[in-house]
């Protein structure tokens, strides 16, 4: 979607009252450039975008860019850059957002070209000096905040993992999970296995599809009803025997769909970063994509979130899914944030939307999550939607979560303090995030379980001939995974 150029819009589409002012652009020495704005009380962040020479497609990363988030001594909100020379005729490309008032604001398909003037940089003077030998010298390695696998050390800035699934292998970085989830998740109605047809690596991507257990050999109706289910090789975290077998009987079925679900807990993990993950999520009624972040040692406990999870993505895949508010729930708004509580509305507090016009299963996206000791931002494509700056232990403490007693006090983003690894997977149906009385697709089907019947799983089971003709693009498809340090 594109926005027309001079047109200022609120995330959600509505016309809004304050204008973002006109960029100014100064060139202080001889390389690189500032770009600025002027301060007004209640801007909260200005965020620029730049390329040189190269218009921008939609809200990309730019080449240049900064989420600046307090204005300088003079009153201005700059980006300030000495990297690149820019000769006279350069055109500078640039996109902005600011966030004023805890609303967001764009400034969409802007450029500027360069035209110096002796005026327009600081004094140059000329000095003859004798010359030296050439020398060869590493890039320094700044400090940064950024560690990884048991507190190792890096360089600012540096990427610390990467997978673009070109070996077509999950091994080593990957390791699946083989395992029933429970109520301590959302009680998806699923089997995460390591089945072959479930998730593989194709033309450089790795593709993770949820398929009917009546696909594999050996499952009918009478078993699913009757049956019996052993994981071999169960990976439940809590070695909890309800995560690694089940036996159907009465309104208990055996978990009627196979997806699978990856993680990177035993080759990589890491406190504070910036992650990117380039995917195409998955369109069908009743799914969803786990694009997540997941607390290496549950440092804080395992039940409820006590140790959270954060989400870079996720969306209910409905090509069409309405609330029973009226409000548009499906796959054209992405979600986003930090889970620290798996009840009630606490479940969703921390949680930032994102609304298109398409559904975000149409093509590749970037879905991307900076985490800092003091906030965790939330981008797509380059462009920043959701930040969190909460104290996390002070909110939980307000709203009788027991888990906050146990959370660092000496860090406000406490359980968010911790070793954090990569998980991706896909879940359907479950118990919390499909609100009841909530309908689907043009002829607003009603949705055919109930969140508390203890046979939710079962009513899901018996309309299969209904939700699964919308399973038409399934899969979660992953073309890099990246993060890199702070």
């Amino acid at each position: 979607m594109k926005w027309p150029c001079g047109l200022l819009f609120l995330f959600l589409g509505q016309t809004v009252a304050y204008t973002i002012p006109t960029v100014s652009f100064e060139y202080p020495t001889m390389r690189g450039f500032r770009a600025s704005i002027p301060d007004t009380p209640g801007l909260q962040m200005f965020a620029f975008h730049a390329r040189l020479n190269k218009p921008f497609e939609r809200f990309e990363e730019g080449d240049y860019t900064e989420d600046v988030t307090e204005p300088d001594a003079e009153g201005r909100w700059t980006y300030d850059t000495n990297r690149p020379a820019l000769p006279n005729g350069t055109i500078i490309y640039y996109w902005v957002y600011v966030q004023f008032a805890n609303e967001g604001y764009w400034l969409t398909d802007k450029k500027h070209t360069v035209i110096r003037s002796r005026a327009s940089v600081a004094p140059r003077t000329t000095t003859t000096t004798t010359p030296k030998p050439t020398t060869t010298t590493a890039p320094p390695c700044l400090p940064t905040l950024t560690t990884y696998n048991g507190g190792q050390s890096t360089c600012a800035g540096k990427l610390i993992f990467e997978d673009t699934f070109e070996q077509g292998s999950f091994a080593p970085k990957w390791q699946h999970e083989v395992r029933i989830p429970l109520d301590t998740d959302s009680a998806e109605f699923v089997s995460y296995q390591s089945l072959p047809g479930n998730s593989y690596i194709a033309a450089g991507r790795l593709v993770i599809v949820p398929t009917l257990v009546t696909q594999e050999a050996g499952y009918n109706d009478e078993r699913i009803r009757t049956g019996e289910l052993n994981l071999v090789g169960c990976t439940s975290p809590t070695n909890n025997p309800y995560e690694c077998q089940r036996k159907a009987a009465r309104s208990t079925i055996l978990p009627p769909v196979v997806s699978a679900k990856l993680n990177t807990q035993h080759y990589f993990r890491f406190r504070y970063g910036r992650i990117e993950i380039r995917a195409k999520l998955p369109k069908g009624d009743w799914i969803f994509p786990q694009l997540f972040l997941q607390p290496y040692e549950n440092y804080y406990g395992y039940a409820d979130y006590a140790s959270g999870q954060m989400w870079i993505a996720y969306i209910l895949a409905n090509q069409m899914l309405t609330g029973g508010d009226g409000k548009q729930i499906d796959g054209h708004r992405l979600r986003g944030g930090v889970l620290i509580s798996n009840s009630g509305p606490a479940r969703s507090h921390f949680l930032r939307s994102n609304l298109k016009d398409d559904h975000f299963g149409n093509e590749f996206h970037v879905y991307g999550l900076v985490w800092t000791p003091d906030q965790i931002l939330l981008t797509v494509d380059g462009f920043q939607y959701g930040a969190l700056r909460s104290n996390f232990r002070q909110h939980a403490q307000q709203h009788n979560l027991t888990q906050a007693n146990l959370w660092n006090a000496e860090a406000p983003l406490a359980p968010f303090d911790r070793e954090f690894y990569v998980s991706l997977g896909v879940g359907v149906g479950g118990v919390k995030d499909f609100p009841d009385q909530s309908v689907t697709g043009p002829s607003k089907t009603p949705k055919p379980w109930n969140n508390t019947s203890p046979k939710a799983e079962y009513f899901f089971y018996q309309n299969r001939n209904t939700w699964y003709r919308t399973w038409t693009e399934p899969e979660l498809t992953v073309d890099y995974v990246r993060v890199y340090a702070l």
